[in-house]
């Protein structure tokens, strides 16, 4: 579940923030996961061996909010259109 949370986050931050956003999001990601994993039972060694989990989701999701920016960009300026009240 955390996975696919993180890569959520990195969708929303890569269609309305730029690169700068995505590191604080990454770390955030993995310490999230850190601590998930802690209060699961596991060690603390075990769970920074899967740490690149959290990462790369949120790079992934970032990757994907960026390819999809234009289109977002498109849809939201077609939704946003007022009629003219000129004659």
């Amino acid at each position: 579940m955390l996975p696919i949370l993180a890569c959520g986050a990195g969708i929303y931050v890569g269609l309305h923030f730029n690169i700068l956003a995505l590191l604080p999001l990454s770390v955030l990601g993995a310490g999230a996961y850190v601590v998930s994993a802690w209060s699961n039972g596991q060690g603390l060694l075990d769970s920074l061996a899967v740490l690149a989990l959290p990462i790369i989701a949120v790079q992934t999701g970032y990757f994907l909010g960026l390819m999809t920016r234009p289109a977002y960009l498109h849809l939201r300026s077609r939704l946003n259109i007022r009629h003219s009240e000129r004659v």
